[in-house]
């Protein structure tokens, strides 16, 4: 008899639910446009200040995250309990993140592209951060309200700008509970985790899309690849950087840890309390995924 382990993925469901909203996220005009070497530096200059101070935000939820996980207090099995491996994972994704940041300043360095969100001139103090927030994509302010509310339960709506589109929706959503109330009993750091999955998934797969695109390209014979718009920076740095096999299988580490947890908990229900228990954790987590999916497709420039 198989495991109750495999008979139900909230991953797989995720994936599944939003499909045309995902599609979206993950194979932009933005993806193609560099895949076939007509991305032009200041467009892939843009999106690349705005991935460095994306990583700066998650680099602040990760930290948020870790500091929320209750670790187990007993020696026996705390190595493989699910909160340890969960703050392994993170420790994990810190390291490598910090390495992506560096990896970034080399490349825009050697492809001579800008790396950074600046101001044309010195602006009033009260509008400098009126300005700056004009310059950064709708996704990254979306992203870093998402990442504001990892493991932060009193963090409520009323803290974002109002003026930002999308704001004050995904801090809402993505808060694991309302002020005032306790933590779900279940999985307290199911939402957070998610938000690290759900972004390094996308991220995932957008390129390892473009690199599919990239390889129709070069089969095709249609654009010599020293005419890249770029000068290359995608096709030999960043594509080959976010497709490779390390990072699906850091990905779906987290996945994985999910997934298992989720089954553990639904592990030994049956009938009617098994599914409201299903229909529980979906019901904190479907509203917060659409939220995610739309900052990730919003994230991309347009081409």
């Amino acid at each position: 008899m198989a495991s109750s382990r495999k008979t139900w993925s909230l991953t797989e469901h995720l994936l599944s639910s939003q499909e045309q909203l995902y599609k979206s996220a993950t194979q932009h005009p933005f993806l193609l446009a560099g895949a076939e070497g007509r991305l032009p530096k200041d467009v892939l200059s843009r999106w690349l200040a705005n991935d460095r101070l994306y990583i700066h935000s998650y680099i602040r939820a990760a930290g948020q995250l870790l500091a929320s996980i209750d670790l187990p207090k007993q020696v026996t099995g705390s190595q493989e309990a699910l909160e340890t491996q969960l703050a392994d994972w993170i420790i994990e994704a810190l390291v490598a993140i910090r390495k992506e940041e560096r990896f970034f300043i080399d490349v825009a360095n050697r492809y001579n592209l800008g790396i950074e969100i600046c101001l044309p001139f010195p602006p009033a103090a009260a509008a400098a951060q009126d300005v700056l927030r004009g310059e950064k994509l709708p996704g990254l302010i979306q992203m870093e309200s998402i990442f504001s509310a990892v493991g932060n339960p009193s963090r409520t709506s009323s803290d974002s700008p109002s003026k930002v589109p999308g704001v004050a929706l995904a801090q809402s959503l993505f808060t694991t509970t309302a002020a005032g109330t306790s933590p779900p009993t279940n999985l307290p750091w199911l939402e957070g985790a998610l938000t690290f999955w759900g972004t390094e998934r996308c991220y995932l797969d957008a390129w390892s899309w473009a690199r599919a695109k990239a390889e129709e390209r070069r089969s095709s014979g249609e654009q010599a690849e020293e005419n890249d718009a770029d000068g290359g920076a995608l096709r030999k740095e960043f594509i080959p950087n976010w497709s490779s096999t390390e990072f699906a299988h850091f990905v779906d580490k987290l996945g994985k840890l999910i997934d298992d947890a989720v089954a553990g908990v639904l592990e030994g229900k049956e009938g009617e309390a098994k599914e409201q228990t299903k229909q529980d954790i979906l019901g904190r987590v479907e509203g917060k995924w659409r939220t995610l999916l739309e900052a990730e497709r919003q994230f991309w420039p347009d081409v």
